[in-house]
């Protein structure tokens, strides 16, 4: 048994161990990040075309993200995207103006004037922090960073 679970753990611990990978690194000091194939990431290029979603390495000089192949040259800025900020930020905004209506109407037929203001201020906070927390990576641009590909 103990051969058998060995042999699947190395079967799947070989392609993370085999991967390339595109290393960030800041030109005014010795930051370095990496980000390992298959990230969800979010480019922008120097023509402003957004891409987001997992990317391929081509290539020493090219990646690929959802079948659009993107020169490192080409890209403005790159950041991290995950699922999960995308979904909490979108249901961060959504329950923030699902507040915002709900209380105006009861606060209208029920409440007074403070009270709108103050559940409303509520559902515009939340909203906010779904906004903030969308954009929470920090961006990457080329100005400051450089970017290249990487056999680790």
């Amino acid at each position: 048994m103990r051969i058998f679970i060995l042999f699947f753990l190395l079967i799947f611990s070989l392609p993370t161990i085999a991967q390339e990978a595109l290393e960030i690194s800041k030109n005014k000091s010795d930051k370095v990040k990496i980000f390992k194939e298959n990230k969800r990431v979010k480019v922008k290029t120097v023509e402003g075309e957004k891409h987001i979603g997992r990317f391929q390495i081509i290539d020493s000089q090219n990646i690929e993200i959802e079948g659009n192949v993107i020169s490192l040259s080409d890209i403005e800025n790159i950041k991290s995207r995950s699922v999960v900020a995308g979904i909490g930020g979108t249901v961060l905004i959504i329950y923030g103006a699902v507040v915002m209506v709900v209380g105006t109407v009861v606060g209208l037929n029920f409440g007074t004037t403070s009270d709108i203001y103050i559940v409303s201020g509520m559902g515009a906070v939340i909203m906010a922090a779904g906004i903030f927390f969308n954009e929470f990576a920090k961006n990457h641009k080329d100005n400051k960073w450089s970017y290249k590909i990487i056999n680790p």
